[in-house]
């Protein structure tokens, strides 16, 4: 099997990682094309994954002209490469020119507040593919699996925290801390949202720093204040620094999820994130993250986790509670290739 596979941001790394050794291993062929952003070349890079690069990020009114330029290279590398399948997440890229070219396409998305994004790509897609939570139906196309996308790369089968991966980053995993993350706020979906602001996130690190220690990670720059706590993690340990944290605290959905499957309690600040049914099962359901769309309120319970933590027990009851209701995401991708190739 041929399979063309669009990786336009790092998440979206991970995701295919477990994915693309699989099929490459039972000999299938597999073709990336990028987005050069952010860390995704990097990250590609480190787990030794070759790509073709069809643009880089831009931003304003040239967006929309390297989506066409993308349009025109990627049906350049379908008739080229010649894919029984194309693969991609969100799909703004693929699902035009695949289904112009008559090449079945599977997008899959869980992110509701990619409004933009979704118009563009549903019409066009085989087969839509999201959690079972996601907020939304769109008709006969649009599939659902118990599962999110984090759940692909940190699966125990897939990731086992190493304490020494974490000692080689300068942290001590036995002395508790915490990890404070902070967003560029650049994406679409970010436009008109926001999250902790730059006082508020300097308020938080001093104080939960009077707690445990603080490791600030950010996509962008941060205010001098916040230097001091800035850890330089290598991208490809980032999982295990979180598996040893105390607790996971700021603005991204994707990292408060990440902690919560690995059973670290996290609180998530962000104006848009808790309309997403990730964050309102993640929170209501498993009681395993606290989302907020105010600053101030966010950072009240940042504070008052780290004076109370949670019994380590019920966390993690309530993990196990959670990976047992999730399903395999490999052989959930793959039935959807086979159903799309036998359409």
């Amino acid at each position: 099997m041929r399979i063309l596979l669009d990786i336009s941001h790092p998440k979206q790394v991970h995701f295919f990682r477990p994915l693309i050794r699989r099929w490459q291993a039972r000999g299938d062929t597999v073709q990336i094309v990028t987005r050069d952003k952010d860390i995704t070349h990097r990250l590609l890079e480190l787990y030794h994954l070759p790509y073709v690069c069809l643009s880089r990020q831009h931003s304003g009114w040239r967006t929309g002209l390297e989506l066409a330029w993308r349009w025109l290279r990627f049906a350049g590398w379908i008739r080229r490469f010649r894919p029984d399948v194309v693969l991609s997440v969100a799909g703004v890229t693929t699902a035009v020119p695949s289904r112009l070219l008559g090449v079945p396409n599977i997008a899959f998305t869980d992110t509701e507040t990619a409004v933009l994004s979704n118009r563009i790509t549903f019409p066009f897609a085989d087969r839509i593919v999201t959690p079972e939570w996601f907020n939304g139906r769109f008709g006969p196309r649009h599939y659902v699996y118990r599962g999110f996308h984090e759940w692909s790369y940190l699966n125990p089968s897939e990731f086992q925290p190493d304490p020494t991966l974490v000692r080689a980053e300068g942290i001590d995993p036995d002395t508790p801390y915490a990890v404070l993350r902070l967003v560029h706020w650049g994406a679409a979906h970010d436009w008109g949202e926001s999250g902790l602001g730059a006082e508020n996130a300097v308020a938080l690190a001093e104080q939960l720093s009077r707690k445990l220690r603080v490791y600030v990670s950010a996509e962008g720059s941060v205010p001098g204040a916040l230097q001091p706590y800035v850890a330089r993690i290598r991208m490809d340990r980032v999982h295990h620094v979180l598996a040893s944290a105390s607790m996971v605290v700021g603005e991204s959905p994707s990292m408060a999820t990440e902690a919560t499957l690995l059973g670290v309690p996290a609180v998530l600040i962000s104006s848009w994130a808790g309309r997403c049914g990730n964050m309102q099962v993640l929170e209501k359901q498993y009681g395993l993250m606290q989302v907020f769309s105010q600053s101030q309120a966010g950072v009240a319970a940042a504070l008052a986790l780290a004076d109370h933590p949670p019994d380590r027990a019920t966390i993690v009851a309530r993990r196990w509670a959670l990976l047992a209701d999730l399903c395999d995401i490999p052989s959930m991708v793959d039935g959807h290739i086979a159903a799309a190739m036998n359409r």
